[in-house]
């Protein structure tokens, strides 16, 4: 899952990689609105509820990651 939203970040949202999947969402240079997006792409793709929270901008890849994979999202295929 970890490797799934850093692969995500530097395809859709400019992050430059290697994506540090322990950079907060702040450090990677994501503002609100970049998050908000991510958060509707990640609900598309996973197919589960993302929550502000989720989100917030020091939260960090691994964090989001180990909290989607706790609540049964799968990385698609």
């Amino acid at each position: 899952m970890r490797t799934y939203l850093c692969d995500l970040l530097a395809g859709k949202y400019q992050v430059a990689p290697p994506v540090d999947p322990d950079a907060t969402f702040e450090d990677l240079g994501l503002d609100s609105l970049a998050r908000a997006e991510f958060g509707a792409e990640l609900q598309d793709s996973l197919g589960i509820v993302i929550q502000e929270d989720d989100l917030a901008p020091h939260i960090t890849p691994t964090a989001l990651a180990g909290a989607l994979e706790a609540r049964g999202a799968a990385v698609p295929r």
